[in-house]
């Protein structure tokens, strides 16, 4: 798979310009975005991503979202409040204990200096853009960049099986904002 870029700049393209997986989604919220970014602030994990965590053998980081990230091994390395967030962890993502090879980076300069032969880079941003007719477009994307080929050819056989469940996780996180921001929940 060759690296990929988007269309508009973004933050998650200044923390990860070249990767060699992603994955987007996103949907429209009927509210404003001053609304979905405090439901970003309020919003937790639960439903489809406690399950899998459990699954998996991973332990639930409780609290917000953010909250979550950064107990899971996350560091936050960009932000615009109120308008996108970009979170970043290294990893062997595809190792059964999945958290035993999981590092936080320091900051935006480790994270981008990270070269650690058969380990991997993932990052994740969740991105708030006001529209005309006073609603919001809510989108997360999750980009993957491995430092070799080893890597790569582990995290494409993960990915091949975990790729469903991960924007299943997604687009129920989407959902959970979406209810939150709306006042549904």
């Amino acid at each position: 798979m060759t690296a990929a870029t988007t269309i508009e700049a973004t933050l998650i393209d200044e923390v990860m310009p070249e990767f060699d997986f992603a994955s987007r989604h996103g949907r429209n919220v009927d509210a404003p975005a001053e609304w979905v970014a405090q439901a970003v602030e309020l919003s937790r994990l639960g439903g489809p991503a406690s399950l899998l965590f459990k699954l998996r053998g991973v332990r639930v980081p409780s609290g917000t979202l953010r909250e979550a990230l950064t107990a899971s091994g996350f560091t936050v390395l960009a932000e615009r409040p109120g308008a996108e967030v970009v979170a970043g962890v290294n990893g062997k993502f595809w190792a059964m204990r999945e958290q035993d090879y999981m590092e936080a980076p320091r900051d935006l300069e480790a994270f981008r200096a990270f070269d650690r032969p058969g380990w991997a880079q993932g990052a994740i941003s969740l991105r708030i853009e006001p529209l005309p007719d006073g609603s919001t477009h809510l989108s997360t994307e999750t980009r993957v960049r491995c430092v070799d080929g080893e890597a790569r050819c582990r995290f494409a056989a993960y990915w091949a099986v975990i790729r469903v469940f991960s924007a299943w996780l997604r687009r129920d996180l989407l959902s959970r904002i979406a209810r939150i921001a709306e006042g549904d929940e």
